[in-house]
């Protein structure tokens, strides 16, 4: 049974966070609240997007009517920018062919909606490299919750027992540990590393990940 490798999107195999932090920027300032510096969004980032919101707002902002107002406004502006700064990380195309060469099933697992990360993948990557993409629905379970696993399992023909998942975040961790399997944390992302895991390594460059998957 051919291994399936399960990644995130953003921060794990696509640097998106410059595009993603004006698009917020935008949102923020259209209901009237303050922008953030462009580095402070590496804090802001994981998790589903009314988690997100809620970082970037100030705290005595913070509601149920202004998250959904900032959250609609930013898919809105961000579904429709250009993304011009949105890319693959070096070395991640590379990692990737040699993982479909080897036989390896691949996935991509995100809270990004699913329009906007089936837009994206076409756009930067090669028609048929990825075997299932499983972005947001209001219809299903997000990050944490291991649907999505279980989805792209039974869409790659194979069990979750031949899965792995990569990512940048800690719902990316808990994704995998809610799912029962084991987890490649990446440092590029905007992340950080919390706990001491059983089935859950880092690794700091694409070459890393590369050892642990291919050896």
């Amino acid at each position: 049974m051919a291994k399936i490798a399960i990644f995130d999107f953003d921060g794990t195999i696509v640097n998106t966070i410059t595009d993603v932090a004006l698009s917020f920027n935008k949102a923020l300032e259209t209901h009237g609240f303050p922008t953030h510096p462009m580095e402070a969004f590496d804090g802001f980032v994981g998790g589903n997007l009314e988690t997100v919101v809620s970082r970037m707002l100030p705290k005595d902002a913070i509601s149920d009517e202004n998250i959904d107002k900032v959250k609609f406004t930013y898919r809105e502006i961000y579904g429709t920018s250009p993304k011009e700064n949105t890319k693959p990380y070096d070395g991640i195309m590379g990692l990737l062919q040699d993982l479909k060469d080897a036989g390896w099933k691949l996935a991509i697992n995100t809270n990004k909606g699913q329009k906007l990360v089936d837009d994206l993948t076409a756009e930067l990557f090669p028609e048929g490299m990825f075997d299932s993409v499983v972005g947001y629905l209001e219809s299903r379970p997000s990050k944490p919750d291991p649907y999505g696993v279980k989805m792209i399992c039974e869409e790659c023909g194979g069990d979750i027992s031949d899965a792995i998942y990569i990512g940048d975040g800690m719902s990316d961790v808990n994704t995998a540990i809610n799912a029962g399997i084991p987890c490649v944390f990446v440092t590029w992302g905007q992340g950080d590393f919390d706990g001491d895991f059983d089935d859950v390594v880092s690794v700091s460059c694409v070459e890393g990940l590369r050892n642990e998957l291919l050896g």
